[in-house]
């Protein structure tokens, strides 16, 4: 991140102008302030609505001054360059420029509650609308490369909101809202077909994949029912192809023009709140473009570990510190220091080189407003803007070591596949079927303090799991043939493999269920075979342990989602059994290597129902088969400990995930730590260390987070 900086510090600060809020009567105080309070960095949205209001005619004042202002008071610049509100211009100049619904509804030009100045719709197939996008790229480029206040070119804030405006991407969480599906114009269309055409290459291969009998392209039909698969499937992927060839290019252009002067960034919302099949969003697609990446953050750990992951050896920063959010009477809570320190230093922890607030004021305008801000709404200082200024200040005087600093190398893998969560909504109506099982295996080891990376079906070419010990593949039922294949040869070879019910179940290539479950010959290396499948009732199916695990012990029961997958024994050794007598779960060795085959939905009813059972059941088999070293917490609390080194030098973040005050003892093995010092209170005490390993007591209040050097 140094090579990337003008100077050595923690790019921090906040969101300020979209315009027209705030008023520019406020502009030159509030710039003051922050500047006061210690913020180096300030954000401003160029947007091709407001800023380009005419062909060829461009409205800078406002951004001029800006500039000048951010560069008065020392603060540095973002530049977010924002497409999504097309001109009206646009859409008078092309009137087939519009995204047109399942149901024949034409799109925009619209508002939206993060788009006040309207013209949200315009799709981003039609070419001759693209070409003026880019021409406003080009000109806001030369217009601002060189004034000295500018620091970052964000030319992707949210490339995902193009194609998933609030309510329009619903559908994919309740598929009776199937007739909003987007984007049905004639542009869609005719590219859709030759995507296909480069895909399959001969129309054969693909009437195989889609159970066809088209004689050429041009007879294919856009998918328009969930009630097949992968032609659904390759719908909604030509969508996420469509956002990274867009991305992309505003890459392309920036580069070209800016010449190296300063970095270029995009930055990606979270699969949590945007799916992938209604919005494109897979943050594998745009975190390969730039010099770093960033993401909207909230308040799940499992946003940190797909931004690195997906970034991979990039420099990671929050773009959106998303830590007040709310609409016109649907207000949040008010946050305190606690939750200020858990986004900034859970951050951190996750090797966040950069942290930028959304946003200093509170929205005036629109259906966001009064909420989002930093101070109250006539500009006056609140007490979480004064504890978001201390942890700036905390972050600034560690800039040097947090900047390099890493964080342990992550042992456990999570498959996310987009392809995948395409197949949960078509199959279930509800994309966080995968979701949340995807999250739920998250949280429950993120507890635990094991280190989680995620991993992307792209990256299974450059044998992404000789890097680690474990796979997890939560709702595992669509997973290519080059995968498996992969996954069995890297268990063979000594790893660990952990499914949920139906592993393999769908057989992409082929477009038919598989004959035997786990498919793709998978069933070897588990050494089970699927007998009957019945539906879970209503969450009253358990699972009981046959043996103990960390934080279980025989006989304790989780609850089941789904399904209860029954198995046919071909040598494994049974861990559990379901409530009913059937055996439930099984572990087998193969070659070096060890599967583990759960036969229902646990994650998923963890993440929903915070079943504390369920989330120990996963971390603990993981903990059972794999023997992870990590920190370990005494009493069976939930303290989050992370640790970042450079060279000799360390950094402890700790957190307290429980509600109530803890008192435990902590362990660190393979770390000899002496002594640590408090970053904000100063305390100082000595550790104790036994054999490679640190060992210290600490009482920590709900919530609290702390964060020591050493």
């Amino acid at each position: 991140m140094q090579s990337l900086l003008k100077e050595t510090y923690i790019p921090f600060g906040t969101q300020y102008y979209r315009a027209p809020s705030p008023h520019k009567s406020d502009w030159k105080k509030d710039l003051r302030k922050m500047s006061e309070l210690g913020f180096n960095t300030i954000k401003f949205w160029v947007q091709w609505r407001w800023n380009n209001p005419e062909e060829g005619v461009y409205y800078w004042n406002d951004i001029d001054e800006l500039m000048n202002l951010a560069q008065k008071f020392k603060l540095k610049v973002m530049l977010n360059t924002i497409f999504d509100v097309a001109p009206a211009w646009i859409y008078k100049k092309f009137s087939d420029a519009s995204m047109i619904t399942l149901s024949g509804m034409k799109i925009g030009p619209q508002t939206q509650p993060h788009r006040q100045i309207g013209g949200l719709g315009h799709c981003f197939n039609h070419d001759g609308v693209t070409e003026h996008l880019f021409f406003f790229l080009s000109e806001t480029v030369n217009r601002y490369k060189d004034h000295p206040a500018l620091e970052i070119w964000n030319v992707g804030s949210e490339p995902e909101i193009t194609s998933s405006m609030a309510e329009m991407r619903a559908y994919a969480d309740d598929a009776s809202k199937i007739n909003d599906m987007l984007c049905y114009c004639g542009n869609c269309e005719r590219k859709f077909k030759f995507w296909l055409k480069e895909k399959y290459n001969l129309i054969e291969k693909l009437n195989i994949c889609w159970s066809r009998n088209y004689k050429s392209f041009d007879e294919v039909e856009l998918p328009k029912t969930r009630n097949t698969f992968n032609d659904m499937i390759d719908w909604r992927m030509f969508f996420v192809h469509t956002l990274g060839e867009n991305v992309k290019r505003r890459f392309d252009v920036a580069e070209a023009l800016d010449k190296g002067k300063h970095p270029l960034m995009c930055h990606h919302v979270f699969i949590q709140g945007f799916p992938v099949t209604s919005s494109a969003n897979d943050p594998w697609n745009v975190g390969r473009f730039g010099d770093l990446h960033g993401f909207t953050q909230m308040d799940d750990m499992a946003m940190i570990d797909i931004l690195r992951s997906c970034a991979k050896d990039k420099p990671v920063v929050s773009a959106e510190m998303l830590m007040l959010p709310g609409y016109t009477l649907d207000l949040p809570k008010t946050i305190d220091s606690y939750d200020i320190k858990k986004f900034i230093f859970s951050g951190v922890a996750g090797n966040l080189k950069g942290f930028i607030n959304w946003q200093y004021r509170p929205e005036i305008l629109g259906r966001e407003a009064p909420t989002w801000g930093l101070t109250f709404l006539d500009g006056t200082e609140t007490s979480w803007l004064k504890a978001f200024a201390e942890c700036g200040s905390i972050l600034q005087k560690n800039a040097d070591f947090i900047l390099d600093a890493k964080p342990r190398k992550a042992e456990v893998a999570i498959l996310y596949n987009p392809e995948n969560q395409i197949f949960a909504w078509v199959s279930t109506g509800n994309e966080k079927t995968a979701t949340d099982s995807l999250l739920g295996f998250h949280h429950a080891l993120y507890e635990r303090n094991f280190i989680i990376d995620f991993i992307h079906p792209i990256e299974f070419e450059k044998n992404i799991l000789d890097n680690y010990k474990v796979l997890v593949i939560p709702f595992p039922y669509l997973i290519n043939r080059k995968i498996a294949d992969k996954i069995i040869e890297w268990v063979e070879n000594g790893g660990v493999l952990l499914c949920e019910s139906y592993t393999a179940g769908w057989n992409i290539e082929n477009g038919h269920h598989e004959k035997v479950v786990p498919g793709y010959g998978l069933d070897k290396i588990f050494k089970v075979k699927q007998s009957v499948v019945e539906s879970a009732a209503n969450g009253e199916t358990h699972i009981i342990l046959d043996i103990d695990l960390p934080y279980l012990i025989k006989n304790q029961s989780v609850k089941c989602l789904l399904v209860k997958e029954t198995f046919f024994n071909n040598g494994a050794e049974v861990l559990a059994t379901f409530d009913s007598g059937e055996p439930a779960v099984f572990l087998s060795h193969y070659g070096k290597g060890k599967a583990i085959q759960i036969g229902s939905y646990v994650a998923m009813t963890y993440h929903r129902n915070k079943e504390s059972n369920n989330g120990n059941f996963l971390a603990g088999l993981v903990e059972y088969v794999a023997g992870i070293s990590k920190p370990t917490i005494s009493e069976d609390k939930k303290v989050r400990v992370d640790i970042l080194k450079k060279y000799e030098e360390k950094m402890l973040i700790i957190q307290n995930l429980e509600h109530e005050i803890v008192d435990v003892e902590i362990k660190i093995p393979n770390e000899k730590i002496e002594s640590l010092s408090e970053q904000f209170s100063n305390e100082q005490f000595k550790c104790k260390t036994f054999d490679s390993s640190t060992v210290f007591r600490m009482d920590l209040k709900p919530r609290e987070v702390r964060v020591y050097r050493g």
